[in-house]
């Protein structure tokens, strides 16, 4: 007979207290959400209520004109300051003292010094003073005073020990009677194995007197790319200039265009799409203008922002060209040149020897600990008179510890970690030499690609001047229609613009490729000497 096994009493109660934990996991997320919401829609209108019917909004130029008459009247604008017309020399100190970027950059190479001087002041020696009073009254003991001084003096020596001096005087009293206890003693540790020696003990000092001379370059070449990049945009601004004066004589001539043209057609030697076209191109050219007018404000606006200068001080720069200065180095010796002067690959071939002395150190940390130390102190007899303490107690110590090297294994994943450290810095070093040298010829065919193109450009603007005067001979005398003319005008437009763009663009590589040589050199207000 087969017997029908009964289902366990407990399988129910578990699966309806899954399904229970289910839900109040559903619940607890929901009433969570509610919280959440009813949270942000109080936040939102104490901090949003009201806006849209109290905020302010700006008149309309009607209304602005508008005043009432018992309205005190408006007080009268200031006259705007003159502009102030700079020149490159000028851009260059104006931005030295007021850039902001550029204070920064100043002020972390002073807190280097500031860090250097505090790690100097921990090597030197380190003096404590400290005074002390107590007052006790115990109800089986007569009421004490204790006034204490502790002075003392520590030093790092140059082989890594700590050498110190204390000293100490106490004056107490009790039932009127006071005496002076005074005690001294000398103290030397020396480290014989780990941490022994002067690279070891003085590494942060030494660290710090690099770090303060990796700041130093470092700072020199951001005074260095801080002038180009002035230099860049003040040539900007010069290139917009001298743009917008091309634009206006532009303009010029196409409004004689368009004038004579109509003169033309009114005597029937033209015909009116040519009227029409010569309108077009001169509207054209309007807009052009407004447009170049107002980038050219936009980025004056920017560059007085630029140089730290206040709002009320506008702005504007002389609209002369960089002088072509030639660049006739030797390639291969410039090479050479470079690798010597760079202050980056010097900062970077001494930073390599920074992780070499950091192998070393780390290496250390493997040794066993061994320190000798050694001691002596004298103590005086209580005595009422402080210049009569008698130093009759004194105590000489020596002794030599050693700390067993049973537990390496941060030492030794710190000492392998500095191996790999060395390799991969090894590495980066060599891969920055070689993207140095491939830059610099970068850098040379560039400026061999800007002469020849300056050359271009001069020879185009000498054509399509000639171009322009032939073909309105032409249009005068009817063999063709105004569209050559008008494009025979872009075309010179296109070559003067091009001719300042690529002025500037020379000038900025050869400030550049200067850098990369290393013989690029600021005086103090940002000016280049070359």
């Amino acid at each position: 007979m087969t017997r029908t096994r009964p289902h366990a009493p407990f399988a129910p109660s578990l699966i309806l207290l899954f399904l229970l934990a289910a839900c109040s996991v559903d619940r607890h997320q929901r009433r969570a959400d509610r919280r959440a919401r009813t949270i942000l829609v109080e936040s939102e209108e104490d901090v949003l209520g009201g806006r849209y019917e109290s905020v302010r909004r700006p008149r309309s130029r009607e209304a602005a004109e508008e005043r009432p008459e018992d309205s005190p009247a408006e007080p009268a604008e200031l006259p705007q300051a003159p502009a102030l017309v700079l020149d490159l020399p000028q851009a260059l100190e104006l931005a030295v003292r007021g850039n902001r970027d550029h204070q920064g950059r100043r002020e972390s190479l002073y807190l280097e010094a500031l860090s250097l001087a505090s790690v100097r002041h921990s090597f030197a020696p380190q003096l404590s003073m400290t005074l002390s009073y107590l007052f006790s009254d115990a109800d089986d003991l007569a009421p004490s005073n204790d006034l204490g001084l502790a002075a003392g003096v520590g030093q790092i020596l140059p082989w890594g020990g700590d050498l110190s001096l204390d000293l100490a005087s106490d004056f107490s009293t009790s039932d009127g009677n006071g005496a002076f206890t005074t005690s001294a003693g000398i103290s030397l540790t020396q480290p014989l194995l780990r941490g022994a020696g002067a690279a070891i003990s003085h590494e942060s000092l030494i660290q710090a007197e690099r770090n303060l001379v990796y700041a130093i370059r470092d700072f020199e070449l951001s005074r260095e790319d801080f002038s180009i990049e002035v230099a860049s945009r003040f040539y900007d601004l010069v290139q917009r200039k001298q743009t917008i004066g091309n634009l206006e004589r532009n303009l010029q001539g196409l409004v004689f265009g368009r004038r004579q043209a109509e003169a033309l057609f009114r005597v029937g030697r033209t015909s009116e799409l040519d009227v029409l076209r010569a309108r077009r191109s001169e509207l054209g050219a309007q807009d052009d203008l407004i447009t170049a007018k107002e980038d050219f404000q936009v980025a004056l606006d920017r560059f007085r922002i630029f140089l730290g200068l206040p709002k009320e001080q506008p702005v504007d720069v002389l609209p002369d060209a960089p002088e072509y200065v030639e660049v006739d180095f030797e390639l291969d010796e410039a090479l050479e040149v470079a690798l010597e002067n760079r202050l980056d690959l010097l900062n970077r071939e001494q930073q390599l020897e920074d992780v070499r002395r950091g192998v070393l150190i780390a290496r250390d940390g493997l040794r066993p600990d061994l320190a000798f130390t050694a001691g002596f102190g004298v103590t005086s007899n209580a005595d009422p008179s402080f210049l009569e303490q008698d130093f009759n107690r004194d105590a000489f110590t020596a002794g030599l510890s050693l700390g067993l090297p049973v537990d390496r294994v941060a030492e030794e994943g710190a000492y392998r970690s500095a191996q790999i450290g060395l390799v991969q810095s090894e590495r980066s070093l060599e891969q920055y030499r070689d993207s140095l040298l491939v830059d610099i010829r970068s850098s040379f065919r560039e400026l061999e690609r800007l002469v020849q193109s300056l050359a271009i450009q001069e020879e185009l603007i000498q054509g399509q001047d000639k171009n322009v005067k032939i073909a309105q001979l032409r249009f005068e005398r009817g063999e063709i229609s105004n569209r050559d003319v008008t494009e025979a005008k872009e075309a010179l437009l296109d070559a003067q613009n091009s001719l300042i763009n690529e002025k500037v663009n020379y000038e900025i590589s050869r400030l550049g490729l200067l850098r990369e040589l290393g013989i690029l050199f600021i005086d103090d207000r940002g000016m280049f000497k070359e």
